[in-house]
């Protein structure tokens, strides 16, 4: 059942009661808890933290014990709903909880319509809440997207600020692996919004059907559009939407409104979106896609260029998830040697960021305890040092056996220099470094052998 995963404590000194509500939501799925008084609440506490809770106010000779309850419950864990329970003589009181933190009220005897919805509204604001927590204390630190120097890396920041000021819906263009969801988070966090649910949406589904229910919801549910709230939905893949929920969505997106079964729900969510803009043609191009929903997504746009294009990150990045291993890995911090350095920074990177992320964990897990802090070429995967081998094949002696000394040396220092530059994205200084040369001398040594250097555009 969809809700045999919620906990749901009842807090009650009236055994009837106690029973009654439990075995309501017992019966849609709830794991139901019960307790009669303060001690056996925060022992069920202790053991496995509700979802919501039930909380009557009069509980044996105090009136407002309740209000107690409710206030160390609330210092212990602020992101569990709390439902008070109150009979005729307690409404004013049972106010006064709301105002203290309480999720809302139901009056005795019970109507179980309202019992039931008023617990799914509380279990799905708990999750909201604790799904917007996980990703607050996982990414508020991750400034990912922004590592390095590259034209794209030092100005993204001032670009999400930007964007995350304004109300427009956002087209995120990112090749695989490219961080679109932390920079959509960042957009939502940083905007007027980030009080409000950030709710994360892969568009890939293999059941349509299914699919719609989720996004939209249905008559006893809700989907995750009507969760977004006045806050952010984030859609991954947004290429992959179901053709059949593509005009659903539009005529959303005009009217800010949308019907599940009998129920209009009505919603301010700032909608966000991402996919590769060469896949994203390619579907509108074959009409599995409406190319009016695209225009109406793609109001404002993040370009994030693939790593390969700004190779000057890799590096930066490679450290970054280095420094933070014990928090992303649980592993120790080490270092990798120049010539692992080497075979890194060579690499096409066409899983971007992600792959990185992945080859650095892997990578300490293979390291040998004897190696130290150290991590050399050995602990990395096959594909990539072969791929640096093949990029370094023009140098193999075969091709100059047949050549003068002099011309064979010339033909060398140019497809090696040609290839040193590429792998440090045309920065003349970083390759100096490297090879071991003042950098007038290179300068003077690749016009000499008539090397072009593409200059790197400084972000404005």
């Amino acid at each position: 059942m969809a809700n045999e995963n919620s906990n749901v404590l009842i807090v009650d000194d009236d055994p009837e009661v106690r029973k009654l509500v439990a075995d309501v939501l017992a019966d849609e799925g709830y794991a139901a808890r019960v307790a009669s008084n303060e001690h056996e609440a925060f022992a069920h506490f202790k053991k496995c933290m509700p979802d919501v809770v039930f909380l009557d106010l009069w509980i044996g000779e105090e009136e407002s014990a309740g209000i107690k309850i409710l206030e160390k419950i609330k210092r212990l864990n602020d992101e569990v709903p709390v439902v008070i329970i109150s009979g005729h003589g307690t409404i004013d009181v049972a106010v006064q909880a709301i105002q203290n933190g309480a999720f809302d009220f139901i009056e005795k005897p019970f109507v179980i319509d309202r019992l039931l919805i008023t617990c799914q509204r509380a279990v799905e604001t708990c999750r909201l809440k604790r799904e917007n927590m996980y990703l607050k204390n996982s990414r508020l630190d991750s400034e990912i997207f922004s590592v390095g120097t590259s034209q794209f890396a030092t100005s993204i920041k001032s670009i999400v600020e930007k964007i995350a000021t304004s109300n427009s819906r956002v087209f995120i263009d990112s090749p695989v692996g490219t961080e679109a969801d932390v920079i959509a988070y960042n957009i939502h966090r940083k905007s007027s919004r980030s009080e409000h649910p950030f709710v994360y949406v892969n568009c890939i589904s293999e059941n349509s059907e299914v699919f719609e229910n989720e996004f939209f919801g249905t008559d006893k549910t809700y989907g995750k559009l009507e969760k977004s709230g006045d806050g952010t939905l984030f859609l991954e893949e947004i290429d992959k939407l179901p053709k059949d929920l593509q005009r659903r969505f539009l005529s959303f997106l005009k009217d800010g409104k949308y019907t599940c079964g009998n129920r209009t729900v009505y919603l301010d969510t700032r909608v966000i979106c991402s996919s590769n803009s060469e896949n994203m043609q390619k579907v509108i191009d074959n009409g599995s896609f409406s190319s009016e929903l695209f225009y109406r997504l793609k109001i404002s746009e993040v370009i994030i260029p693939p790593l390969k294009n700004r190779r000057e990150d890799i590096i930066p990045i490679i450290n970054y998830y280095l420094s933070k291993s014990e928090r992303f890995f649980g592993l120790p911090q080490k270092r990798f040697t120049e010539n692992a350095f080497a075979v890194l920074q060579s690499y096409d990177w066409p899983g971007n960021v992600h792959q990185v992320k992945n080859i650095v964990e892997s990578s300490l897990i293979n390291a040998s305890d004897s190696a130290g802090v150290y991590l050399d070429e050995n602990v990395l995967p096959p594909e990539l040092t072969s791929s640096t081998k093949e990029k370094f094949d023009s140098l193999n002696a075969a091709k100059f056996i047949t050549l003068p000394l002099k011309e064979a040396k010339e033909h060398f220092e140019t497809d090696y220099l040609r290839a040193q530059v590429e792998r440090f994205s045309g920065n003349i200084s970083q390759t100096a470094t490297f090879i071991g040369m003042e950098r007038s001398a290179l300068h003077r040594k690749m016009k000499a052998l008539n090397l072009q250097c593409k200059k790197k555009i400084k972000p404005k």
